[in-house]
């Protein structure tokens, strides 16, 4: 029955959704799942290319609440805007460029409801009109990239566990706290939130293929690069100074300087493979190199912007040797 079913909320944001908005809000009305047990929470974080214009001039279902701040927020305090207004007991978070399909949220809460699950990252795949090039074929289909080289059975590490679509219990969602909304500039607010998910429920975060959502968007690989740069110059050296002992896990450890002969050694070798003819002879074996080979390329041009950004930050800074770090796990998140 509806009743025993855990009451869910979706909640959305949107920045200029683009030409294929429409089909993504015309997806999240036709989801399958009882509208009494489900409220849908948009906000529109200042869209200034009609996509503000396109849901106002909708007549949605009464489980959808949009919400229109007059300025744009950025993603950590859209996400929070929109979280408090949830009230579910299962949170779904969806990026806005998001297609799913009616059974989306079903396979959400099956998924969560398998024993000890606390978190589910659900597979992204991209949308029908996106052209399949070297990019998109690493980004969606290596199986060493990201939360797909788990098995279904083995829970994931936090630095896997994305915000683009994603369902949460209450109390992982409590453990998560509220997005940092001083992380203005691209990623990094997500590892904050997964690595404290992660503390209350270390064996709790899980991936699933079942839970689809389908990529409205299309990135070449110069932006790719460029937002991992920035990410590694403006987000990553706060993460690590707050928390020193993840930085293995975030392939930071190869140019922040951590104290101890193994991390001197390890900057080094940071210097040795990521340099700038490295990073320059990479970029043109991508563009000769075939799948999958051209995806191992992509991977290590993506580590490389990361440490490189990093590394510009310490220089700069002139940062001497922080804290030492806790043990932690040594797989990237790339």
């Amino acid at each position: 029955m509806a009743t025993n079913l855990p009451k869910v909320s979706l909640v959305s944001p949107v920045h200029n959704g683009g030409p294929h908005y429409g089909v993504c809000l015309e997806a999240l009305t036709q989801l399958d799942y009882p509208a009494g047990r489900l409220e849908i929470i948009i906000v529109d974080d200042a869209s200034t290319d009609g996509t503000r214009e396109h849901l106002q001039e909708q007549t949605l279902p009464d489980h959808f609440t949009c919400l229109y701040p007059p300025e744009n927020l950025g993603r950590s305090a859209a996400r929070n805007l929109g979280l408090a207004k949830a009230t579910g007991e299962v949170v779904i978070l969806l990026d806005g460029d998001m297609e799913v399909a009616a059974d989306f949220i079903q396979a959400h809460i099956a998924a969560l409801a398998r024993p000890g699950r606390q978190a589910v990252l659900g597979k992204v795949a991209p949308a029908p009109w996106v052209r399949r090039d070297r990019l998109q074929r690493y980004l969606y289909e290596y199986p060493r990239r990201g939360a797909r080289q788990f098995a279904p059975e083995q829970p994931i590490t936090f630095q896997y566990l994305l915000t683009h679509n994603l369902a949460l219990t209450r109390q992982a969602l409590e453990a998560g706290g509220p997005f940092d909304e001083t992380f203005v500039h691209y990623g990094g607010e997500d590892t904050l939130f997964a690595y404290r998910v992660a503390r209350g429920f270390p064996n709790g975060l899980y991936y699933a293929a079942a839970p689809l959502a389908r990529h409205h968007h299309q990135r070449t690989l110069r932006q790719h690069l460029a937002d991992a740069r920035n990410y590694g110059y403006h987000n990553l050296p706060r993460i690590v100074e707050r928390y020193p002992e993840i930085s293995a896990p975030l392939a930071a450890d190869y140019a922040w300087p951590l104290p101890g002969p193994f991390f001197r050694r390890k900057r080094a070798l940071g210097t040795l493979l990521f340099n700038g003819l490295s990073y320059g002879i990479m970029r043109i074996l991508t563009l000769l190199l075939p799948p999958p080979l051209s995806s191992t390329a992509i991977r290590y041009l993506t580590v490389a912007a990361v440490v490189r950004g990093l590394r510009r930050y310490v220089r700069q800074r002139q940062i001497g040797s922080v804290i030492s770090p806790a043990s932690g796990g040594a797989r990237g998140s790339f």
